[in-house]
């Protein structure tokens, strides 16, 4: 359950701000964002109002991801092999479908995390060089810490994050091999029609 919280909440902590447009670095834009996902999300008595208005969750949800997350990037990273022999179509469709199915998979679990249990530690280095880095956190956790780490590039909208670790599991590497195999069954168009019609 807490990998599942912890996965929406690093694909929802990210601000909206580059390298080349502030000095604001990709570590504090995760700091800052804590405090701007608790407001959205409100209180005890809000978030109980979220359980059952599910389309307005999705909405606050996709509103602080969209802009901030590198889906095209991503969506290439699960397709692995099976993106040279898809689409365009094909591959918008799947990218959209992945990040709709992540939304949706884990909003109301967010519901019940306190994202102030996340200390983001400081990054090490960044010039004007720097084409990717990770950003490590550390999460408290029913008093275990668990290592939570982003994965940046820097593209041509500026800084976007793509991937996740949690405990040194792979968002990516994880959902790559699920589709993988779902593929090679199925084919990519059973794959995206089923994305689709995920409620």
């Amino acid at each position: 359950m807490i990998k599942r919280i912890l996965l929406l909440f690093a694909f929802i902590s990210v601000p909206n701000v580059s390298y080349a447009e502030s000095v604001i670095f990709p570590d504090e834009m995760i700091s800052l964002s804590i405090n701007s996902m608790n407001a959205q999300l409100g209180d005890q008595a809000n978030k109980k109002r979220l359980e059952s208005n599910k389309l307005e969750l999705y909405s606050i949800i996709d509103s602080t991801l969209s802009p901030y997350f590198q889906k095209q990037y991503a969506g290439r990273l699960v397709l692995n092999k099976h993106w040279a022999k898809t689409t365009t179509d094909q591959r918008e469709r799947f990218t959209e479908g992945l990040y709709e199915s992540l939304v949706k998979s884990y909003a109301l679990t967010l519901l019940n995390f306190d994202v102030s249990n996340i200390n983001v530690l400081p990054i090490d280095e960044i010039s004007d060089q720097t084409k990717k880095l990770t950003v490590k956190s550390e999460v408290l956790y029913k008093g275990e810490i668990i290592p939570m780490n982003f994965s940046f590039g820097l593209f041509k909208d500026g800084w976007r994050f793509f991937d996740v670790r949690i405990e040194g599991v792979s968002y990516i590497k994880n959902y790559r091999n699920q589709f993988d195999a779902e593929i090679n069954a199925v084919g990519i168009d059973a794959v995206i029609d089923r994305l689709e019609s995920e409620d």
